[in-house]
């Protein structure tokens, strides 16, 4: 394995488990200690993580991304559960908007029987729908960025502006009751305002992870939806706020 896919699958066991020791690592990988070592070096000048003594643990910075690959390995039977709840939402010969997000791509997998019209700047939603004759497919144009797999840009933005769908499916990085919704970066947050107008129901997918946190860019207030989906109870100061601002909740999870 060639350091830097190594490096990718720490990534990922670290956001899994928030930390992890040299040893165990020098096991999963069969290399040594020392590389190891050098791997959380590399990942740490990265920000990514901090090293503490025989190990590292996941530093939560507001302007850290991660890359689709390692997204799409995380937390796959949450990421099922909330898709099969959004799923339930779709109703035939609907028009629905699908963002970039490793979340929302799992409704690829309930809907591809349906009648619908989808418009999405994701690449990999577009070649899975792609091969169903039942799905009317449209896409934007715009700069294509290679991390997130998805187009941006103002040409995206004009695109969407000129659309309305009966629904949108989006996620975000992070989400709290001060400041709503937050994206990691300033194209994306700014890609995602412009869907927020567009749709009868805005539904937000989201982990629980992504919640009580704050990132990098400020997307929206949190009225701004009109649905959150999500894989754990909330607390009941959360219920009483989403209640107040007339905002669904689903809980897929305990």
């Amino acid at each position: 394995m060639l350091s830097i896919e190594r490096r990718e699958r720490i990534k990922e066991i670290l956001i899994r488990k928030k930390n992890v020791t040299v040893t165990e690592m020098a096991e999963t990988f069969n290399v040594s200690t020392e590389t190891i070592r050098r791997d959380f070096e590399s990942l740490s000048n990265e920000g990514f993580l901090i090293k503490t003594y025989g190990g590292a643990s996941l530093i939560f910075k507001k302007n850290i991304t991660v890359s689709q690959k390692v997204k799409s390995s995380i937390m796959r039977e949450e990421k099922r559960q909330m898709a099969m709840h959004a799923a339930k939402l779709i109703q035939p010969n609907d028009c629905i908007f699908m963002d970039h997000t490793t979340t929302v791509y799992e409704l690829c997998n309930y809907i591809s029987n349906m009648p619908l019209t989808v418009l999405t700047n994701a690449l990999p939603v577009m070649e899975t729908l792609s091969q169903y004759s039942n799905i009317n497919l449209c896409i934007p144009g715009g700069d294509f960025d290679p991390k997130s797999q998805a187009f941006f840009g103002i040409e995206t933005i004009q695109y969407l502006k000129r659309h309305c769908f009966d629904k949108a499916f989006i996620s975000c990085t992070s989400l709290d009751m001060v400041y709503g919704l937050h994206d990691s970066a300033d194209m994306i947050a700014e890609f995602h305002r412009s869907i927020l107008d567009s749709a009868d129901v805005i539904c937000m997918i989201a982990d629980h992870t992504k919640i009580d946190r704050a990132a990098f860019a400020r997307t929206s207030p949190l009225d701004s939806i009109d649905m959150l989906i999500t894989d754990r109870q909330m607390s009941e100061d959360w219920r009483n706020y989403l209640k107040e601002h007339e905002i669904q909740l689903i809980e897929c999870g305990k």
